[in-house]
């Protein structure tokens, strides 16, 4: 893996990280910007049978398939546990050269989430590389479990120790942020502006003690901010676990342009979170003072979990203390969980009932991106059977010198 690198990373002695990144000039970039390439975790673990169905085979076919249509555009480094789960990894990715299979211990593929998040700033005209870990919890587990209510799974150390790795493993500098987040509740533009959802941050189960002008300290220290924007909440069937991430309802294309997930059909109630998030983004200004342009992306007709599907989750998956995946609930389907790599996007598609949107969002995303960038689809549905996506799964690696 390092000898792939052709990046600068801040120097450790440049850096000091008991400071905050802001004090020293870093901020988050926006997805859009150049990646040395993408973090994915491959969900082949102890915990994969409690979490996927048929032990996660459907479901490491679904990452298979993001994999390579993310690695036409950009390498991708494969993160999977050491051994078998490894070699098993680098056999589905033998027709695939620019995918890279990295050993570092994990619990499941939610890279983004439990990943880190990097951070960036130009020094003598070349950009140095730095990353944000965060006090990654399995979205506030600890603190569902207290309630009663439940959380993703009952214990989740490799991810929050592999977080770190992809930093110190790659010369990265690493600071240690005081907050409870996953990288799925956040989205920059780059410039000093962040999108987040009130439903997701100010959950009970995630920073109580800090507030809504606590967390948006921390944010505004550890991602270099000037500007955090708070939309009402995410995707309806994102609410209990993940509790309404922002990837999953808004993104920035570009500075000073979002996609925002949306339906037309008065009779759901997602109709109304978009009507109410659109009102706040047209109500908004981004860091720079610029009015925002919202590209409405209409989601996929409500889609729900089947008996088989769920099924097919071993059947002792709640008793062990993961989430319960139950036949008939609404998955939280969107189009706006996609991936943005260099010059090409990447994004969910459905089938069946969602053909149509499938197509529409193809085009939409093509048009707000526009002709530097190509925009693909990849089936993804046995990711979402888990409350996710394609964003949900990759994290990108931000490009120095």
């Amino acid at each position: 893996m390092r000898a792939q690198r052709a990046f600068v990373c801040a120097s450790a002695a440049a850096v000091d990280t008991s400071k905050s990144p802001k004090s020293q000039g870093f901020t988050m970039p926006g997805e859009f910007e150049p990646h040395e390439g993408c973090w994915m975790g491959w969900p082949e673990s102890e915990d994969s049978q409690y979490l996927w169905r048929e032990g996660g085979e459907p479901a490491r076919g679904a990452y298979a398939n993001v994999a390579k249509a993310i690695s036409q555009f950009e390498p991708l480094y494969m993160v999977a546990n050491p051994g078998e789960a490894a070699a098993n990894a680098r056999k589905v990715f033998e027709d695939a050269p620019n995918v890279n299979v990295v050993e570092v211990p994990i619990n499941d593929g939610w890279t983004r989430d439990w990943g880190p998040s990097c951070i960036a700033r130009d020094v003598d005209g070349k950009r140095e590389v730095a990353g944000v870990h965060w006090d990654y919890d399995c979205y506030g587990a600890p603190g569902k479990m207290a309630q009663g209510r439940p959380a993703m799974m009952p214990n989740w150390d490799k991810d929050y120790h592999a977080g770190r790795t992809l930093l110190s493993m790659n010369g990265l500098p690493v600071f240690e942020a005081p907050i409870h987040l996953e990288g799925g509740s956040i989205h920059s533009d780059g410039q000093g502006t962040m999108v987040v959802t009130e439903e997701c941050l100010l959950d009970p189960s995630r920073n109580p003690d800090l507030g809504r002008e606590g967390i948006e300290k921390a944010l505004m220290d550890y991602l270099g901010l000037e500007k955090v924007i708070w939309l009402w909440r995410g995707m309806e069937g994102d609410t209990e676990v993940v509790n309404g991430h922002v990837d999953n309802m808004c993104c920035f294309i570009r500075p000073g342009v979002v996609a925002l997930a949306w339906s037309d059909n008065e009779d759901d109630p997602q109709h109304e979170v978009g009507v109410r998030n659109l009102e706040v983004l047209n109500n908004s200004t981004d860091a720079k003072g610029r009015k925002l342009e919202v590209f409405k992306v209409h989601v996929p007709p409500p889609l729900f979990r089947t008996y088989r599907e769920a099924e097919g989750v071993h059947p002792d998956h709640i008793k062990k203390g993961y989430c319960p995946r139950l036949p008939g609930v609404r998955m939280p389907a969107t189009y706006i969980n996609h991936y943005c790599a260099n010059g090409g996007v990447v994004v969910p598609q459905f089938g069946g009932s969602a053909a149509e949107t499938d197509r529409r969002a193809i085009e939409t995303l093509q048009e707000a991106y526009g002709a530097d960038y190509k925009v693909v689809g990849v089936r993804s549905r046995e990711v979402l059977l888990n409350a996710g996506n394609i964003h949900c799964i990759t994290q990108q690696w931000v490009k120095g010198g």
